[in-house]
């Protein structure tokens, strides 16, 4: 890979904070189009006006403050043009993955032979990134697809998952509950906002048969691996939200997984997860996910859904779990609760689950920090969550500055 096509330049840069400026710009162009629109229907609605008078308003010369509405076009030019044609060129260099592949010692050795055009960090690998990671999908663009089917085991199994069912499983399950599987490696394009994710019923023991027993495998684990890679998904698996939470006061929430969780006991993840369940998928297609959200913070945080707006709810990317060959939807809150309010809502508020036996706060600032040098023993997607928070929060170029400086990888900044 050359240089020009691996690295992020300075260029780069400035065509980032450009676009994060057009981005402004379509917030106030609405403004921008009604002062228009009003100074030349005033200009009109004269007596006896004409064509030459409603040109008037564009005389900088004859009046200084007619610059305004050189202003206001200009406005509404950057916000729609400007715009459009810096995501196309932004396309075209895939800042996001050009990125990650800077960062390729920090993938799992078993997950690189399927890194290429894929965002990764750890043993998480992305299935699919929204195609813009600084607006990230809203909750009316996320759409769910049902099927009350329960997936069936293959015949070669059937001997050793009623052996594992019969003890291992029942030794530490109460009940075998029905989950959510994701069925198809979900495609989100660029002339396309919404994603869409077609789920199927399965059996929570199928679920821990495989990554119990199938995949500590190495050949079956890449087998399933390159499966989902190349579209389908036949396999059990449980759709998990992993969602990360920014106080209004933008701290961000790290908690630490109780050490009697089933998954990665005692690590800390960035901030909280939860799987799809049934109860979920029960409304209209633009609340479904949302559902998910609030049910995910009342349960694990205690925090209600007066505690966030529906607009600061973003889905980011779905991704791969690699060492339980599991699917992932990562996705950010930002909370009308400052951080001193959440953390007495964590201590105090009654929660349904207690999964969580810690919890600390970080700045935006640590993000880069924490990925270079990890403060602390994380689950294996916790640090691919970061990325994407990252990535969200300052844009591949600016997100690229603060690891290159913390990593002293100066070079890729020095053409």
């Amino acid at each position: 890979m050359t240089k020009d096509n691996k690295e992020i330049s300075k260029f780069d840069l400035i065509l980032s904070y450009i676009y994060k400026f057009c981005k402004f710009l379509s917030k106030i162009s609405g403004y921008a189009g009604g002062f228009l629109s009003a100074l030349i229907v005033t200009k009109i609605a004269e007596k006896e006006s004409k064509l030459s008078d409603v040109f008037s308003i564009f005389d900088v010369h004859s009046r200084i403050l007619n610059i305004l509405p050189w202003v206001a076009i200009l406005i509404i030019i950057l916000s729609s043009l400007g715009r459009i044609l810096l995501e196309k060129y932004a396309r075209k260099r895939s800042y996001n993955i050009r990125l990650a592949e800077l960062y390729r010692d920090k993938v799992a050795a078993f997950l690189q032979p399927f890194q290429r055009s894929h965002i990764s960090w750890g043993s998480a690998l992305t299935l699919q990134s929204c195609p813009d990671l600084q607006s990230g999908w809203s909750i009316k663009n996320i759409q769910f697809q049902y099927s009350p089917i329960m997936l069936s085991l293959p015949q070669k199994f059937s001997a050793i998952y009623e052996e594992y069912k019969d003890s291992i499983f029942r030794d530490k399950h109460i009940e075998d509950k029905t989950r959510l599987m994701l069925t198809e490696n979900p495609s989100s394009f660029s002339d396309s906002s919404s994603l869409l994710l077609k789920v199927q019923e399965v059996k929570w023991s199928y679920i821990r048969f495989y990554q119990v027993q199938v995949f500590q495998s190495t050949i079956e684990r890449n087998l399933h691996i390159n499966q989902i890679l190349s579209g389908k998904i036949n396999f059990p698996n449980s759709l998990c939200l992993h969602l990360s939470v920014v106080t209004r006061d933008n701290w961000l929430l790290m908690t630490e997984i109780s050490n009697k969780s089933h998954y990665f006991p005692s690590t800390w993840q960035f901030s909280i997860a939860e799987q799809l369940d049934l109860s979920d998928l029960k409304g209209t297609d633009e609340k479904l996910f949302k559902k998910w959200v609030e049910r995910t913070l009342r349960e694990e945080l205690g925090v209600l859904s007066d505690g966030f707006k529906p607009d600061n709810i973003k889905a980011l990317a779905v991704v791969l779990e690699g060492e339980i060959v599991n699917c992932a939807l990562i996705s950010i809150v930002i909370l009308e609760h400052d951080r001193d309010t959440l953390d007495a809502i964590i201590d105090k508020h009654p929660r349904i689950d207690y999964e969580l036996q810690n919890w600390t706060f970080i700045s935006w600032n640590d993000l880069a920090k924490e990925l270079n040098k990890p403060a602390r023993i994380y689950h294996p997607t916790s640090e691919i969550r970061m990325f994407y928070a990252g990535l969200f929060k300052f844009g591949a170029p600016s997100f690229n500055r603060r690891l290159v400086t913390l990593s002293n990888r100066k070079n890729i900044l020095d053409y």
